[in-house]
């Protein structure tokens, strides 16, 4: 019986692409700009390419789909040395996270849905469920969009990158909020729109819920999901037939 949800948050709770394609595309030229480099289209498709985003398609296994600030930062550097520019890790880390809260937590930002988010946290709720959050964003990005959909206070664990904790698949987030409620893996479901997700799951002894709303399609699950669903307005239906 699943007593907890660890839910991702871009392209589980709301829409990716509206969202980080969008803020990916302003602040790769302003990054570049920022360390000295001309922000040229090849220059800008190129650290796209290595963020994972090609001619507008993001490729789910890509690391603007899952990766944290910091491994995102590594990937830049990394292509950025192979020709020849030096760009530290940390100082890449920290303009890349600065920038992209910049953009995501806006007052213009807008998040678009897939469900009645308050219908489907009561739902939850009336099943007696803990509700956790984890994600490779930020706290700052993590708490001011729940704040923005009006959801925070459904939640009872927000597992976010703080410069500490490690990131999924590592088991550190699950082992935390399966710790602070006292409940086992299997109790526990990833619910998330990427394979990394799906991992987090599996490594870690719980139930693996794919949906089909953000980056992945079906056969980007492969054999890891358990179920798969469109989006999160099909997962009181789910969770009635587990």
């Amino acid at each position: 019986m699943i007593k907890g949800i660890l839910f991702d948050k871009d392209g589980t709770l709301v829409d990716f692409f509206s969202l980080w394609l969008q803020a990916a595309t302003a602040v790769v030229p302003v990054f570049l700009r920022k360390n000295g480099m001309e922000d040229s289209k090849e220059m800008v498709e190129h650290l796209l390419q290595t963020m994972g985003v090609n001619q507008g398609e993001v490729d789910p296994k890509g690391a603007l789909a899952y990766k944290s600030y910091g491994e995102i930062a590594e990937d830049i550097c990394g292509a950025l040395a192979k020709r020849g520019i030096e760009v530290s890790v940390p100082l890449a880390r920290k303009q890349l996270e600065e920038l992209f809260n910049e953009n995501v937590t806006s007052q213009s930002t807008k998040f678009q849905l897939f469900t009645d988010m308050n219908v489907l946290m009561e739902n939850l709720k009336s099943r007696k469920i803990v509700i956790g959050l984890a994600t490779a964003d930020t706290e700052l990005s993590a708490e001011s969009c729940l704040d923005s959909i009006g959801v925070k206070h459904f939640f009872d664990y927000i597992g976010a990158d703080d410069g500490r904790r490690k990131p999924k698949p590592d088991k550190e987030m699950f082992l935390e909020f399966a710790e602070q409620f006292s409940l086992l893996p299997e109790e526990i479901a990833v619910v998330g729109d990427t394979y990394n997700d799906m991992m987090f799951a599996k490594k870690n002894g719980g139930v693996a819920i794919g949906v089909l709303s953000g980056v992945s399609e079906k056969k980007d699950f492969e054999d890891k999901a358990d179920y798969v669903i469109n989006s999160i307005h099909e997962l009181p239906e789910l969770l009635d037939r587990i």
